[in-house]
């Protein structure tokens, strides 16, 4: 069974991030690609988000080996990457600064699997355009040892 983490992360502009809990400031503001869900770049996770300012669900999952596929049909998007965590601890971004949470990996100087999945990121560009919804996208993020 994996440790599970449930966090409520604002999102801005669009964006969310991950870098390092030993950063003390967030390096250069991330920017997928528009086709991209998931992109490791500069020691940060970048993740794209449907809305431009609302709050997302945000669950995290260490695993010790690569865990099963969720089914396709119950998410929106997925992508995986590579990632390098020093510290063990994941702060997690957007343009307004830091969520007061942090995912606890365990282990430092890691290289990590990372596999994202998303849902509600249609219905979310519609809400946020009106109002700042809360817990319409859901991000549920796997971490693994490489």
């Amino acid at each position: 069974m994996p440790r599970r983490q449930d966090l409520d992360v604002y999102v801005e502009f669009y964006a969310l991030w991950a870098e390092d809990a030993d950063e003390d400031e967030p390096g250069e503001s991330p920017e997928p690609a528009e086709d991209e869900l998931l992109a490791s770049r500069d020691r940060r996770l970048c993740f794209r988000s449907g809305g431009h300012t609302h709050q997302a669900a945000f669950t995290a999952e260490v695993w010790d080996q690569e865990p099963a596929k969720a089914e396709q049909e119950s998410w929106e998007a997925s992508a995986d990457a590579e990632w390098f965590c020093r510290s063990g601890e994941v702060a997690l971004w957007s343009y307004g600064g830091t969520s007061e949470s942090v995912v606890e990996l365990g282990a430092p100087d890691t290289l990590w699997r990372v596999r994202a999945y998303v849902t509600g990121q249609e219905r979310v560009r519609q809400l946020a355009q009106q109002e700042v919804p809360a817990g319409v996208e859901r991000f549920l993020v796997q971490f693994w040892p490489a």
